[in-house]
């Protein structure tokens, strides 16, 4: 028997206009047979009158969710994806965990296949309906989202969108899981309340008694550092820049997922944390999940550590055991800004601090030194990482964002602007870089945005997806591929365990080579990209140049460079 649509609104409208109502403009989507109400509800936007966010087809799920990861970044806004049931949502697990790792809001939604076999509108109606039918769809993402519901009645529509991005958007902020039954969204409902019911959680500063003993230890501290690895979304250098300088902390960002401090800034003391940390008798881990590698330095047991963020003991990681003395929970930004304003309490004068800014300043100016011999090395055939860094630090400018997969060195480059850099999370998902430098780029097209990734990780985006999309959508996209034809992470870990084995000797290290290598500028070409391969060090700003003013003509463009480690 067949079950014609109720008449007037449905749940499908009250999701989709529920979204838009709470802030969310976009829907990255990958459709499949559980989306004919979503695309009905579209369909039918100018007679409805609801608005909705804009729907993007892209052509890979994992692409999809890289780009709200870019988005958001980019923008401070969250994104919707939506995709086909649990084979769509299982080939998004990784992009979700990536954005969990870095506290990233994106309101996940799949379809789920229809419950029913008969008897209602939208029951199942192919045979693909009974295979991809699971007892726990959810479960493959539980322990990744921050919460995840399955609409069961057409009325929860809007409801439970609200509630989804309410606690997307609370902090610490992240993704959320809505599943979709086909029948439920295909069902009439009352016509839809106006206005969402939003209350995102925001956290104040740490609590006023530990704030105090953190200043007066950081007051009276000799070696102190700050490490730290992402910055507060949108918030700029402030206020760590300034407390940094006024005090004369020493600021490490270790394995950053963003650029926290310019890099001209006095107390940058660069990515390594291990000197710092060895000498240390204050150490403040502003935001960093991992402050230092346990296995290589230990701070000195007379050391005090200071954890500040939303969630200084990290619960939600099974084992983490980094030593905190004062935990100061709350917000980044606003327990930076209140221990400023302890500190400046407790140290009226700054000239104290002279001998220190001395020390810092040697230590940079050493760094910097070390750095120039490695770029004079590195300019020939293969390049150096170090070099074309370089390279494409030279060629920015300040509207210039680089997301860096496994590609560039940070510590080779000039950031000086806010939210110029991005860098893979800690969770390490292949494939990040490129999707979410798309996704960025679409969220702000006055910016020219520059993936930097390496090869392995280039295939991991899947490129040709990466490339139609930002042809479909007009993204004026640059990639650089850093090409050194082998998993470098793979083989740096086994020279780290067995630097002496047989692996070591080996003329090809086990399951690390990536031979043959594809002609990655002709996936892109193939896509209308400008491409081209650089071997040489000298011929690079030039064919940075040009991939430039292709970009700025509104064309894609790929550097294959090919280095070596």
């Amino acid at each position: 028997m067949k079950h014609t649509r109720p008449e007037g609104p449905f749940a499908a409208e009250a999701v989709l206009g529920r979204m838009k109502a709470a802030g969310v403009d976009v829907l990255f989507a990958n459709g499949g047979t559980d989306f004919p109400s979503i695309i009905e509800a579209f369909a039918r936007s100018p007679e409805s009158g609801i608005a909705m966010p804009e729907p993007l087809v892209i052509p890979h799920e994992g692409v999809a969710v890289g780009m709200a990861h870019g988005y958001y970044l980019a923008t401070g806004k969250p994104a919707a994806v939506m995709v086909h049931v649990n084979v769509g949502l299982a080939n998004s697990v990784m992009g979700l965990i990536n954005a969990a790792s870095e506290n990233v809001p994106i309101l996940m939604c799949s379809g789920r296949t229809p419950l029913t076999e008969s008897g209602r509108f939208g029951s199942r109606s192919s045979p693909i309906h009974w295979g991809q039918e699971m007892r726990d769809q959810a479960g493959m993402v539980r322990e990744i989202v921050k919460w995840d519901y399955e609409l069961r009645y057409a009325d929860q529509a809007g409801p439970a969108i609200d509630r989804a991005i309410s606690i997307a958007m609370s902090e610490p902020r992240g993704p959320v899981y809505v599943s979709l039954p086909r029948e439920a969204l295909a069902e009439a409902i009352a016509p839809p309340a106006t206005g969402p019911n939003l209350a995102p959680t925001t956290f104040g500063p740490p609590a006023a008694a530990a704030l105090v003993r953190a200043a007066e230890a950081l007051a009276k501290a000799k070696n102190p550092v700050i490490i730290t690895q992402s910055g507060e979304s949108g918030s700029g250098f402030e206020p760590l820049a300034g407390f940094a300088e006024r005090f004369a902390l020493p600021v490490v960002e270790y394995w950053a997922t963003r650029q926290c401090l310019p890099t001209s800034h006095p107390m940058h003391v660069g990515h390594e944390p291990t000197p710092w940390v060895r000498e240390a008798d204050v150490i403040l881990v502003a935001s960093a999940m991992v402050p230092w590698i346990a296995a290589h330095v230990q701070p000195d047991d007379g050391c005090t550590i200071i954890a500040l963020g939303p969630e200084p003991l990290y619960p939600r990681l099974p084992m983490r055991s980094f030593r905190i003395d004062i935990s100061l929970a709350g917000g980044l930004n606003a327990g930076l800004a209140a221990l400023d304003a302890a500190m400046r309490d407790r140290v009226p004068t700054t000239e104290q601090f002279a001998a220190r800014r001395a020390r810092v300043a040697a230590a940079r100016a050493e760094a910097e030194a070390a750095l120039q011999k490695r770029l004079a090395t590195g300019s020939g055939s293969p390049m150096s990482p170090a070099y074309v860094s370089r390279c494409l630090s030279d060629a920015a400018d300040d509207s210039t964002v680089f997301f860096n997969e496994l590609g560039i060195e940070p510590g080779a480059m000039r950031f000086e602007v806010p939210d110029s850099y991005f860098g893979t999370p800690l969770s390490g998902g292949l494939g990040w870089g490129m999707t979410a430098a798309l996704g960025a780029q679409f969220g702000d097209r006055s910016k020219q945005v520059i993936a930097t990734i390496g090869d392995g990780s280039y295939m991991f985006a899947n490129p040709v997806a990466c490339h139609q999309t930002a042809a479909a959508l007009k993204l004026p996209l640059l990639t650089v591929v850093f090409n050194n034809g082998i998993w470098n992470a793979v083989r740096r870990s086994t020279l780290y365990m067995y630097p002496d084995g047989s692996a070591a000797a080996a003329n090809v290290m086990p399951i690390t080579a990536l031979d043959p290598l594809p002609d990655h500028a002709a996936i892109a070409r193939a896509h209308g990209a400008y491409a081209e391969r650089v071997d040489d060090g000298a011929d690079l700003p030039a064919a940075i140049q040009r991939a430039l003013a292709a970009t700025r003509s509104g064309q894609q463009a790929l550097l294959d460079v090919v280095v070596s480690y």
